[in-house]
């Protein structure tokens, strides 16, 4: 009886253990977050594969408290932003416009992310850059 006991609960033990081992590994930790904070400006940007000059005056900035700056849609605009998984997510703010963020690669000094904002593909190339003096 014992023995049915120990094959049963090992039965079930084995599923939950691979369940949660096998959860996503791409997910932000606590290193990679803080690597993202500060300024990052435009090395190039792509849009829909081809590369978009237009955009060469774009930053992003992160901040510890959980907020970002951008110029992604014109004017420069103050939101917060959160992570969900591997994705950086612009809050909506005084847009209305809540833009989610793939992060393609990150390193001390280069960050490219892509993203699809009004039914186009961007793929933008930042690297580090100075706080903004204000």
């Amino acid at each position: 009886m014992k023995t049915i006991r120990k094959q049963l609960l090992l039965a079930l033990a084995i599923p939950f253990f691979l369940l949660t081992a096998c959860g996503p590994e791409s997910e932000f930790d606590t290193e990679t977050q803080n690597q993202l904070l500060g300024r990052w400006d435009l090395n190039e940007a792509y849009r829909n594969g081809t590369l978009a000059e237009s955009l060469e005056d774009l930053f992003f900035e992160f901040t510890e408290s959980g907020e970002m700056r951008t110029n992604i849609l014109g004017a420069t605009t103050q939101t917060d932003y959160l992570f969900e998984g591997d994705k950086i997510v612009q809050t909506a703010g005084d847009n209305g416009i809540e833009v989610a963020y793939d992060v393609e690669s990150i390193t001390d000094t280069s960050l490219v992310l892509t993203t699809t904002l009004r039914r186009y593909n961007f793929k933008f190339d930042l690297r580090r850059g100075s706080p903004e003096m204000e």
